[in-house]
């Protein structure tokens, strides 16, 4: 279950248009994790890691504290 991983914030749980993955279901509990690991580290503004989330995905290390090799960097458009 993805919602012991991440919150869903800022809306309410339904269906999201995404850039990368088209429209995903938010009341749905059998989103893989991995799609959500994308979309967090591809800084998707309503996703937020939970404390469990931070601890066994990322090893207890935010975001912010985390070195840019780990996450994709977003690709400027030229």
């Amino acid at each position: 279950m993805w919602k012991n991983y991440f919150i869903f914030i800022k809306l309410k749980p339904g269906r999201v248009v995404t850039q990368h993955f088209g429209v995903i279901d938010f009341s749905s509990d059998s989103i893989p994790l991995e799609i959500l690991k994308t979309l967090y580290e591809n800084d998707f503004p309503y996703l937020e890691l939970t404390e469990k989330g931070r601890t066994e995905l990322y090893g207890g290390v935010s975001k912010e504290e985390t070195p840019p090799s780990i996450f994709k960097l977003k690709k400027k458009r030229s």
